[in-house]
């Protein structure tokens, strides 16, 4: 069905104005999307080095965080990745079934899971930590000459990421 009113008579008044703005925001650069983008990259080089270990690159943070936190559970993992438990969760599912990660009851508290990577869970964390190596290898080759150095990039994007009141 055709619209009867004519396009001019449907914009408000100040619209112009309203659209120049809109325009100038957009043509902007965004920090968010530039970001997102850069870590769909990132993630995309990680993940193609580390699938020869079956392995993707939030499992092997998951994996890294269990071998290195003391008594990890999914909410002390899901705190230091700054996840939500149920996401994390799901993460860790294809870990179990895999047989790398397992749950064991807490002795000083039955209610509560203490993650632990299995055995074969840690010979293949050893294993894909040379990937994972290599990943950050091919990350430092790729960066553009006129890109801040790593470090200091790095310093500044954990700073963005720290909660705003640590800031």
């Amino acid at each position: 069905m055709m619209n009867p009113i004519p396009p001019a008579a449907r914009q408000t008044p100040g619209a112009e104005t309203q659209d120049a703005d809109v325009d100038s925001l957009l043509s902007a650069p965004c920090y968010c999307l530039a970001v997102r983008r850069a870590s769909r990259r990132l993630g995309a080089i990680y993940d193609a080095e580390l699938a020869a270990h079956g392995l993707t690159v939030s499992q092997f943070a998951i994996m890294t965080s269990i071998r290195t936190l003391s008594a990890p559970t999914v909410q002390r993992i899901a705190d230091q990745m700054e996840m939500d438990q149920s996401a994390l969760s799901r993460g860790l599912m294809p870990l179990e079934r895999g047989g790398l990660v397992a749950a064991k009851s807490d002795p000083a508290d039955r209610r509560k899971k203490i993650l632990v990577l299995t055995e074969m869970g840690a010979r293949r964390l050893q294993e894909a930590t040379a990937a994972w190596e290599t990943a950050q290898r091919q990350v430092e080759a790729g960066v553009h000459p006129d890109s801040p150095d790593l470090n200091t990039l790095l310093a500044g994007i954990n700073a963005l990421g720290r909660p705003a009141d640590t800031m």
